[in-house]
Parts: structure tokens; C-alpha cells; sequence
């Protein structure tokens, strides 16, 4: 059925929920659902799969994205859930009988399908809430999944409603034995209590570009790698960065770099054109943002914006700034550390909320800056470009929804 056509009363969950603990009581092979997931994901990686292209077509006329940029940032999310990597997965799963209730962010379309494919392979049932912004992606998900293998299908009920139906969200905790949420701070909050909860709240990335990575050739290569992690899913997503850090004693070394991102930032959008109806609240932070460095530069301080044609991308240099978060919406900041204690030091506003950084470069320099990321709560490294194409044993959040599925009892 269709999970947004109806607001679902406390009843039906409460059937939603009982059919799926009937289905979850007939055991599955964990390798038999790694192969199922694997048939389905593949077909929803083909741009030509009519369920695929209906979807993506549905998202871009509800969130104002376009078609391309949301087809280019769906194969970044898809392409880690290869055959290999499902089944590598599902030998380390600990298989569980067991509820979960799911509640969808609607900022980035297929956000929380590491955490569903973990589950389906732990043998565990799930009811999915989808937001009321992009109800479209787990139903139609879910069902290709029935339509492979009824049997793992049954396991999964997608529903919609509202955040403000307080009633319903209270049936979905009382029904299942954990709550996986994902959306900002304020959203977990609203949940209530921590106890069977697991949350993935506001997340912040970033990106570090070494003293050895800005002399090599192809350097102009790491800045449009970069653009693209920041332009995937409208950086909206816990993996778009939001700052990216230049290792250099020399200025001119970072307004370099800083132009050869914001030359890339501009092919890109190009090539995958900026949403041009956005809603009040994005564009009145973006311009925001922007009057407040220019303001900044007229009174002297070393900043320098280089912007697109209306809000449609920004680049902002700033050169002594600390981590910044920005608005999203292709608006990234820049600026230069002069080493690794330097870099920890910028990195402290945003301590207890890193989730992933982007790091040009290698060696020793590399290393020490690892570990200084590491120190400040980073779950995943990535190389420039691959952001959005974390493994499937990315220990998101810092690993708890992960680690419970996989542990030993």
C-alpha cells in the first residue's frame, strides 16, 4: 500500500506492527536476504529502472532538485551495496528477532538505507515513518523488495505522517523494541527520552587539503572532487562538508585552491543545476551568509566570497576561521591551518558533532591529521570525492546502531 495517500491511525500501526513480528517469526537465512537486497539494489542503481525514475522524478517536483543532481547523488549512496559487500555484511551480523521503528529525515532522499540493510540482514522487521517532505523513496523501495522476495518484503511496513502526530509517533515506540531516528537535534528531541532510542542527529563534515596535496598536478583534481562532495544531495546530507581546511603558511596557496573550487563549484552547477525554488527560510539564511562576509570584508577582514548568479553556489575564504557550518545549499567555507595542533584548535566548535572528512593527501602529514580527527569524534575518512559513498560498515553516529546489530550476546 501506499505509504502516503492516508494518514494511518493508531490501530494500524499497531496492525502494521503485528503483521511484521508474524513475518519476522518464520527465520531467513541472513545470506538469503544479502542476496535479495543485492538483486534489488542493483536494479534501483540502473538509471533506466522505470521505479527508479518515477521516484527520482517525484522527489525533484516535491524538494525542487533537479533530476541530475539527484540521479548523481542517489548512485553515490547506492554504489558501496554491491553483492560482495552485502554479503560480507551479513556474516557479521548477529541476527535478532526483533521490531525496529524507523523515523526518515527528508533532506536527502535514501538517507538511512545503511542502517535498513543492516537490520533486514540482523533477520529484523521493520515499520518505516518517511517524512512528510520525501514519503517516496523507502515505499518504493520496499516495494521492489516484496516484488523480489515476498517473504523479506513482509518484513517491511513504509508509513507517513506528520511529525506533529505525537499520538502516532508514541504507538510506533510503544510497538517496537528500538527506535532508529535520523533529522536535527530538535527532531530527537521531540521523540522523547533516550531509552530504546537511537538517534542520528545534526552532523556536521569537513575536508583537509595538505601542504603535499596542494603542490601535486593534480590538485586541480582534488578541488573538483571536493565540489562534487559538496554538491551531491544539495549538501544537505551528515557527509556534505561544510568547510574545507588548506595546509599552507602562505595565503595565496588557499585563495588558489579556493578559486579552483569555486571554478569546479560553477561546472557543476552547470551540470547539475541548483534547485531555483527555494523555500524562504533557505534563501533568506543563504543571503544571510552572504551579507554578513561581504559586510565583514568592507571592514577589513581577510575574507573573500566568490558566488555564483543569484544564491546558486558560494564559495566563502576565510582565512582564520574555525569550523563554520553553513546553510547547505552549495555554500562551503575555506580556509587555511598552519598544522596539526592549528587544526584541532578550528576544529573545536564543532566537537561532539563531526561525522566524516574528506582528506587530500598522504604520508605523514596525512597521519597525524587522522589522528587529530579521530580525537575529534570523525567516524569516516574518505578520500575526496567519495563522501557520499560510505562502506557499509560506517560506523554512522559513532557506530551505536552498528555496533548493537553486530554484537555478540
Amino acid at each position: 500500500m501506499s505509504s502516503f495517500c492516508y494518514l494511518p491511525s493508531v490501530p494500524e500501526i499497531e496492525e502494521q506492527a503485528s503483521r511484521v513480528q508474524a513475518a519476522i517469526s518464520q527465520p531467513l537465512a541472513p545470506a538469503k536476504i544479502a542476496d535479495a537486497l543485492a538483486v534489488v539494489l542493483e536494479r534501483w542503481r540502473d538509471r533506466a529502472f522505470v521505479r527508479r525514475r518515477e521516484t527520482i522524478a517525484r522527489v525533484s517536483r516535491r524538494l525542487g532538485f533537479s533530476v541530475a543532481l539527484l540521479d548523481e547523488s542517489l548512485d553515490a549512496l547506492l554504489a558501496p551495496f554491491t553483492r560482495e559487500a552485502l554479503n560480507h555484511l551479513a556474516g557479521r551480523i548477529v541476527t535478532r528477532c526483533e521490531l525496529l521503528g524507523f523515523v526518515m529525515a527528508g533532506n536527502v532522499a535514501g538517507a538511512g538505507l545503511h542502517e535498513v540493510a543492516i537490520a533486514l540482514l540482523g533477520g529484523a522487521g521493520l515499520i518505516i515513518k518517511t517524512a512528510s517532505r520525501e514519503p517516496f523513496f523507502f515505499d518504493e523501495f520496499a516495494r521492489t523488495l516484496a516484488e523480489e522476495n515476498p517473504a523479506i518484503g513482509g518484513r517491511v511496513s513504509v508509513l507517513n505522517w506528520s511529525r506533529d502526530n505525537d499520538d502516532l509517533v508514541a504507538a510506533l515506540r510503544a510497538d517496537a523494541d528500538l527506535i532508529v531516528a535520523y533529522g536535527d537535534d530538535a527532531t530527537i528531541s521531540r521523540l522523547g527520552g533516550s531509552t530504546g532510542l537511537i538517534g542520528f542527529g545534526s552532523r556536521l563534515s569537513g575536508a583537509v587539503v595538505t601542504r603535499s596535496a596542494l603542490l601535486k598536478p593534480d590538485a586541480s583534481e582534488i578541488a573538483r572532487n571536493l565540489a562534487r562532495d559538496v554538491t551531491l544531495f544539495e549538501q544537505l546530507g551528515c557527509l556534505s562538508p561544510h568547510h574545507v581546511f588548506v595546509e599552507s603558511d602562505r595565503e595565496s596557496d588557499m585563495i588558489r585552491f579556493a578559486g579552483s573550487l569555486a571554478a569546479a563549484m560553477r561546472a557543476l552547477a552547470d551540470r547539475l543545476p541548483p534547485s531555483s525554488d527555494l523555500e524562504l527560510e533557505d534563501a533568506a539564511a543563504l543571503r544571510s551568509v552572504r551579507e554578513i562576509a561581504r559586510w565583514r570584508a568592507i571592514a577589513g577582514d581577510p575574507l573573500e566570497i566568490i558566488e555564483g548568479p543569484g544564491l546558486s553556489w558560494a564559495v566563502i575564504v576565510d582565512r582564520d576561521a574555525r569550523f563554520t557550518a553553513s546553510p547547505g545549499l552549495r555554500c562551503v567555507n575555506v580556509s587555511m591551518f598552519r598544522d596539526s595542533a592549528d587544526l584541532c584548535a578550528r576544529l573545536a566548535p564543532a566537537a561532539g558533532r563531526l561525522e566524516a572528512f574528506a582528506i587530500a593527501g598522504d604520508g605523514e602529514e596525512a597521519a597525524s591529521l587522522r589522528a587529530v580527527l579521530g580525537n575529534a569524534g570523525v567516524s569516516y575518512l574518505a578520500a575526496p570525492g567519495a563522501m557520499q559513498s560510505p562502506p557499509l560498515t560506517w560506523r554512522h553516529g559513532g557506530g551505536a546502531f552498528l555496533d548493537r546489530m553486530t554484537a555478540r550476546r
